[in-house]
């Protein structure tokens, strides 16, 4: 489980909306990762993977793959720019 200050640092923010953002790289990791978070299959497919918490677990996937692979190899100096809203991922 992810620290709650890390989600509520805005460097952590603005590198998951920005990785959120990139449809190649969620796209991809649906692939790799075997998960659904670009929502395709049929609406009752949707609806069973909404009611049995898979969605919510997707995202926690995804929060905790950008925490690991890009917010906390960011330099210092890019994460104290990231959290005054000087700099964007």
């Amino acid at each position: 489980m992810m620290h709650p200050r890390t989600l509520l640092d805005p460097a952590f923010r603005t590198c998951l909306a920005a990785a959120a953002g990139d449809a190649a790289l969620v796209r991809e990791f649906d692939r790799l990762y075997k998960t659904n978070l670009v929502f395709s299959g049929s609406p009752l497919d949707l609806a069973i993977d909404e009611a049995s918490g898979r969605l919510d677990a997707d995202a926690a996937a995804f929060a905790a793959f950008v925490r690991d692979t890009i917010y906390e190899r960011l330099p210092p100096q890019v994460l104290a720019a990231l959290r005054k809203g000087s700099f964007e991922c």
